[in-house]
């Protein structure tokens, strides 16, 4: 049973409230760029209808953002994370703030999947109820 609706809803959510909490100030902790970083990825992977969103964040950044200044932003925080120094101190960078402010715009409304990307609950009602004994 997979609902990538809800599953896009949760991470929009990851978003918006790890960008509220941790990167609006002159300084952030480098680390938290990705803690909004992969929801907001999860969610572009879902939109796009690949499926199940992978673990890896390396995947996520290889297949949906092609070369540019925000790949090497990422590309450099991914480097500063591997050397253990992510989570340090320091000034706000432009590209990810710019990327991150256009996509918590752009998905304002929500994501753009449709209810058919929802089967609801009857399904795993149904199960449930399949497998509950006769006696109860």
């Amino acid at each position: 049973y997979y609902a990538p609706l809800p599953c896009a809803w949760h991470y929009l959510h990851m978003a918006r409230g790890n960008d509220r909490e941790y990167l609006h100030g002159d300084r952030v902790r480098l680390k938290k760029y990705l803690y909004v970083l992969r929801p907001l990825l999860a969610v572009n992977w879902l939109e796009s209808g690949r499926g199940v969103v992978p673990i890896r964040f390396r995947d996520l950044v290889e297949i949906l953002i092609p070369p540019g200044a925000l790949r090497d932003a990422i590309d450099r925080l991914l480097q500063l994370k591997q050397a253990g120094e992510e989570a340090a101190w320091g000034p706000c960078l432009p590209a990810l703030n710019d990327w991150i402010a256009a996509e918590l715009a752009r998905l304002a409304p929500g994501p753009a999947l449709g209810a058919a990307d929802y089967p609801g609950t009857e399904p795993l009602n149904a199960l449930f109820r399949a497998w509950l004994p006769d006696a109860v």
